[in-house]
């Protein structure tokens, strides 16, 4: 594992310890859950169907079991931190069920749901790309009774670039004391190249 991430890893464990702030969103429980064991981890890979990225793995195997990070925490594996009642398995597989209230809603493969934000919002890691851009998925505004171009507008709406990869998310974060500091940028539109590799289309001008 590169230095860098040692490095990350060594202050997330740090602020994981710290309860108080292990969480932006106040949502904790009082004692760190522990980290998850190989085997486990390898069983949640199964469920999912691909190989977690090294920094992640590393995040729940010598880290926690979720229950830290940004705004309401990183979602644990099975046994973990639930969130929005999910586990990463199971939040993951029922993201790829949502085709089924709408055809064109298509979760893209290995865009993985990571951090719980609030009201259904979650900021999903990009597993599909090494650098493992940050996308932030907003269902809020969604339509099932929408079609057609409609339908796509709709659902290529609901997410959002956080214009950082998973490691700069979590600098950030850590770099950030203040509750209230604003300690990333604004989500934009995604790129069209994004748009049209990982959701099929890309939407008009």
């Amino acid at each position: 594992m590169p230095r860098s991430h040692e490095h990350l890893i060594q202050r997330l464990q740090e602020r994981n310890a710290d309860r108080e702030r292990a969480t932006t969103g106040g949502i904790h429980s009082k004692k760190a859950i522990p980290p998850v064991a190989a085997k486990a981890l390898q069983t949640t890979e199964r469920a999912i169907g691909f190989k977690l990225p090294e920094l992640l793995r590393a995040i729940y195997l010598k880290v926690g079991n979720g229950g830290f990070g940004p705004e309401y925490g990183i979602v644990g594996t099975q046994g973990g931190a639930k969130l929005d009642g999910c586990t990463l398995e199971t939040c993951y597989q029922n993201m790829a069920k949502l085709d089924s209230e709408n055809s064109v809603w298509r979760w893209p493969k290995h865009l993985l749901p990571l951090a719980n934000y609030g009201c259904g919002m979650w900021s999903c890691v990009d597993c599909e790309y090494q650098k493992l851009p940050m996308i932030l998925w907003d269902p809020n505004n969604l339509d099932s009774a929408l079609e057609g171009a409609d339908a796509r507008l709709n659902w290529g709406n609901s997410f959002w670039d956080q214009g950082r990869s998973l490691r700069m998310w979590l600098e950030a974060w850590l770099a950030t004391e203040d509750e209230d500091e604003q300690w990333e940028p604004e989500p934009k539109w995604p790129s069209d190249f994004w748009m049209k590799k990982r959701l099929g289309f890309t939407l008009p001008k």
